[in-house]
């Protein structure tokens, strides 16, 4: 009797393992690319929710303006601090729920602190109906690269804004940061007038 059966030859076992070595190679960086876009993805879900938080919080309370009931200063007001950092604060009947129980008008503060290469923005509260200390600023959004806000009036926009009364419009424009690109977000708020 012969024997007819016969192993494989060092080639083919060679080329078998190259060949499975290439289609592994090729599953794991489909795999790693797949993950690599979920990760980004996700980043970007979170920034885009951060400014979307921020938006419908500014929204709302400039959607509420109110004269203060004490005519203390301005209803809006903006500018820059003395170290040269950007504000605008206003009164408001949106308060946080902690302020609710002091009464419903509230002078919210928004202001920008720099840091080496980005900015945070901070946001406070003071209620006026009430004789309370304004809040601590608390961080609202990190890592901001460009914060600016514009108002318009009878055809103009500024830069700032002073006087007893808001202006017509807000806008606010900001760009966070991820993976070296910058994404834009802007957003305008009519102010329709303010209630006493």
């Amino acid at each position: 009797m012969s024997n007819t059966s016969r192993g494989f030859t060092l080639i083919e076992v060679l080329l078998a393992i190259f060949i499975s070595s290439l289609v592994l190679t090729s599953i794991y960086g489909i795999f790693s690319s797949v993950s690599q876009a979920r990760n980004r993805f996700e980043a970007e879900g979170d920034l885009y929710h951060q400014a979307r938080v921020l938006f419908d919080r500014i929204g709302g309370e400039l959607g509420s303006l109110r004269f203060s009931p004490l005519g203390k200063g301005a209803v809006f007001s903006s500018g820059t601090n003395l170290a040269g950092e950007t504000f605008f604060e206003f009164n408001t009947e949106l308060v946080s729920p902690g302020l609710q129980q002091h009464g419903g008008i509230s002078r919210v503060r928004y202001e920008i602190r720099q840091n080496e290469e980005t900015a945070d923005l901070l946001r406070s509260e003071q209620g006026l109906l009430a004789d309370l200390a304004a809040s601590e600023p608390l961080l609202f959004i990190a890592g901001l690269k460009t914060f600016q806000v514009r108002y318009f009036n009878r055809g103009a926009w500024q830069d700032s804004w002073s006087g007893q009364a808001p202006p017509q419009m807000v806008e606010i424009f900001l760009e966070l940061e991820i993976d070296d690109r910058l994404i834009p977000f802007r957003s305008s708020f009519v102010l329709s007038g303010v209630r006493g």
